[in-house]
């Protein structure tokens, strides 16, 4: 099947050349992360120098409904930080947690969990590495700890909705998932995992558990909250109003499609009202201050990594304009003989294997498409965004480079100029979880679906 592959690509000077385009896009990409950018813009502009893609594909392959509705939970979630609404939330909480190391770690890994759910992972370590910094410096222990702790929840949490990772929101749109599926199929598995991890790390770091409590005694509550509230809320009620205005849309954007469509007569789909949702609330953010909403749009979005998603959608638009995707494709059908069970282990295996070398966003945005390609061809591939779902995003955990939240952890290391925690440390932590979590995860899909 592989030489099928090999023929096909050097019997094909278009796809031959799409091929060490995206090859080459994904390798400087895994070693310099932060050239992802100009690589990917370089890489699509020869595409279409070559005439390998034309314009028109550019505007198909570019995914905007993806970048659009992460442009809109960027401002909404930067309105929210802008605001210091997420200090707010924890600062009304904080008297849970002091007192004990293990009742410390066992909220915060919860709260990761769900506010990488809630908003999305990025946010989610941009403001809990910044508290748990506050926290380990207030206690005088050591960060490290607590930030694997919290980073590991936020990546396993993400799996929970459509929007806690850029991996959910890929396979939704490609997909077709609604929020309601995610919820019904992704949470509980997602909960589960959550448990399990919380043990695992428990038992990791029971001894810095234990000093953290100790540490904890000598601290009184009033100070701690003193920290935390340094930066007072503002516009909580509204805040308030619009996060849960959007959950909302977001969570029944299946619904509202169904009932603008049957009762109104629009022709919307379930991928457009998602990618409304956010956009429309993120328009409401910017009318009410129009000078904070020019201070979000330049320093909250992530521009980098908005343009980086457009143009590598299109880079992995070109391996599906020559046929290298058809041909992917039928690699799969051919070891797997269209049985959705084989199916179903080929890919959860590929896509894990493929997120311990290379940011499973990567790995997720070039097989999505192929699993597209297997349910127009008529298969049953509904257990399979599932499997991909979770192989990605839990063997993620297994390096710094495999998920977009350990991504950013590791700029923000840099930007306070601390010191990055070690590959073997990692991989001793990350790995075992990493299995544990996928092969629980899988487990559980195999019960349901089979």
């Amino acid at each position: 099947m592989l030489m099928n592959l090999l023929e096909f690509v050097v019997s094909e000077y278009d796809s031959l050349a799409a091929l060490i385009i995206f090859l080459i896009v994904v390798i400087v990409t895994l070693f310099k992360w932060e050239y992802r950018l100009p690589i990917s813009i370089i890489g699509s502009s020869i595409l279409l120098m070559l005439n390998i893609l034309n314009y028109d594909d550019f505007l198909r392959y570019m995914n905007f409904n993806i970048v659009i509705f992460l442009l809109g939970m960027m401002v909404i979630v930067g309105y929210l930080e802008e605001n210091n609404y997420f200090t707010y939330l924890i600062s009304k909480i904080i008297k849970y947690m002091h007192g004990s190391g293990y009742r410390l770690f066992i909220i915060m890994m919860f709260l990761s969990a769900f506010f990488s759910a809630l908003v999305d992972q990025v946010t989610a370590i941009l403001f809990l590495s910044a508290l748990s910094f506050e926290l380990s410096s207030l206690y005088e222990t050591d960060p490290y700890p607590l930030l694997i702790a919290i980073l590991f929840s936020i990546i396993v949490g993400g799996t929970a909705t459509v929007i806690g990772d850029p991996v959910s929101l890929i396979i939704a749109f490609q997909g077709n998932l609604t929020m309601t599926d995610f919820l019904h199929w992704a949470a509980p598995i997602t909960l589960l995992t959550l448990g399990v991890l919380i043990i695992y790390i428990i038992l990791i770091f029971r001894r810095h558990v234990r000093g953290l409590t100790k540490s904890m005694e000598s601290k009184d509550l009033v100070s701690v909250k003193s920290v935390l509230m340094s930066n007072q809320a503002r516009n909580v009620g509204f805040s308030t109003t619009i996060l849960i205005l959007v959950l909302i849309l977001i969570m029944l954007h299946g619904y509202i499609a169904s009932f603008l469509n049957n009762y109104l007569g629009f022709s919307l789909d379930s991928n457009t009202t998602l990618m409304l949702a956010p956009l429309i609330i993120s328009g409401i953010v910017l009318s009410k201050d129009v000078e904070l909403g020019r201070r979000i749009i330049i320093h909250r979005v992530d521009w980098d990594t908005l343009l980086f998603f457009v143009f590598f959608f299109i880079i992995v638009g070109s391996l599906d304009k020559t046929g290298i995707l058809l041909v992917f494709r039928d690699i799969i059908i051919g070891y797997s003989g269209e049985s959705t069970f084989k199916m179903f282990l080929l890919v959860a295996f590929i896509t894990g294997l493929l997120s311990i070398f290379v940011a499973n966003i990567m790995t997720v945005a070039t097989l999505a498409p192929v699993i597209k390609l297997l349910y127009l061809k008529g298969l049953y591939v509904f257990p399979i965004w599932w499997a991909m779902l979770f192989s990605s995003v839990y063997m993620g955990i297994s390096t710094p480079i495999g998920t977009t939240a350990s991504l950013v952890l590791l700029g923000l290391l840099d930007k306070r100029r601390v010191e990055r925690i070690p590959l073997h440390t990692w991989m001793k932590i990350g790995l075992p979880i990493a299995f544990i979590s996928t092969i629980f995860a899988l487990f559980i899909l195999f019960l349901w679906f089979f």
